[in-house]
């Protein structure tokens, strides 16, 4: 089979090779799938590029996320038949073999149909982002009448953020680095977006909000951002954090908080539960059957430029997936 891999962290041009390999087959409760696309995310590229740590395997062939179809069952594999159209998520998690190839065995419990309303181009943007977004957004309990902030809303969990709270019933905040990114996250379902270079945020957000706050934060920094975040939660609120980007630690204030009942809720979309998994992958796909979903493709390259994309997904954030295509 084509796939493209590494096997030494480093620049993309430097390191990424892209040829015929093994094809894998299905073993026992596995599900054998011919992708057609394979989704970039950060965590694949930073990956790529740590030469600090080093590959984790002597090959990796990387992609957490991808869509296809199904190409073989392994024994005692169910929920599936041959020719299935499918999207799958964490392939490369604790594995050497990722999407960025024309087959990828998994587990039947990291595959789910697609629906035919999609492409696999928009199927293999669904595992890290979405799922991630999803469980931001829900895991504290339904959000129907609640106000949600969404910072870094153009990227790809706070663009599907924005969309799951909207869908779910909730008034969305948003803030975004420019007036373009500001008005993408308003076209997604922000009821307002305010600019994190020229904006106060913490006032336009209290002076939004009657001085009541926020319910739920959708929290890309943690650490930077706590302080923060503590001063305009409401009271009973909640902040989800999907990430460390700037700050890895944070000061928690206990006494003098404005919200006293206050919930953290860290997500690692990775090492989700097997009973979380399904209610998420469940929820985005009912999501996507009432048309609440727009997903937002910023580029599709073929895999035999695989280092292209990698290239591509490194300088475009904010502005959608870059989905590298498998004819």
């Amino acid at each position: 089979m084509l796939a493209g891999w590494f096997e030494k962290c480093g620049v993309a041009d430097e390191v990424i090779v892209v040829g015929e390999t093994q094809t894998p087959t299905a073993g026992p409760g596995e599900v054998l799938v011919r992708l057609h696309a394979s989704g970039i995310n950060p965590s694949d590229y930073k990956r790529r590029a740590n030469v600090k740590a080093g590959p984790e395997f002597p090959r990796v062939i990387p992609h957490s996320d991808g869509a296809g179809v199904v190409a073989a069952l392994g024994a005692g594999a169910q929920g599936f038949s041959i020719g299935d159209r499918v999207w799958v998520f964490n392939a490369q998690w604790a594995r050497p073999d990722g999407t960025a190839a024309e087959f990828v065995r998994l587990p039947a419990a990291q595959v789910r149909h697609l629906p035919e309303s999609m492409s696999f181009e928009e199927g293999a943007c669904l595992g890290i982002p979405a799922m991630t977004a999803y469980r931001c957004v829900f895991a504290n309990g339904p959000v129907k009448g609640q106000i949600v902030y969404v910072p870094a809303a153009t990227g790809r969990v706070g663009a599907y953020a924005i969309q799951f709270a909207k869908w779910g019933g909730a008034r969305v905040i948003a803030s975004a680095g420019s007036p373009e990114s500001s008005a993408v996250a308003v076209s997604l379902g922000a009821e307002v977006a305010f600019n994190r270079k020229s904006d106060n945020i913490e006032a336009r957000i209290l002076e939004h909000t009657q001085g009541y706050g926020v319910d739920r934060v959708i929290e890309i920094d943690f650490g930077a951002n706590l302080e923060m975040d503590e001063r305009i939660v409401a009271e009973g609120g909640a902040i989800a954090s999907y990430g460390a980007v700037v700050q890895p630690k944070a000061t928690l204030t206990l006494a003098g908080r404005r919200a006293r009942n206050l919930s953290l809720q860290f997500v690692f979309v990775y090492l989700l539960k097997p009973g979380v998994v399904d209610d998420t992958c469940a929820g985005i796909l009912r999501a996507q059957a009432d048309g609440a979903l727009t997903h937002r493709i910023a580029g599709v390259v073929p895999l035999s430029e695989l280092a292209r994309a990698h290239r591509e997904a490194e300088s475009q954030a904010g502005t959608g997936h870059m989905v590298v295509s498998i004819p």
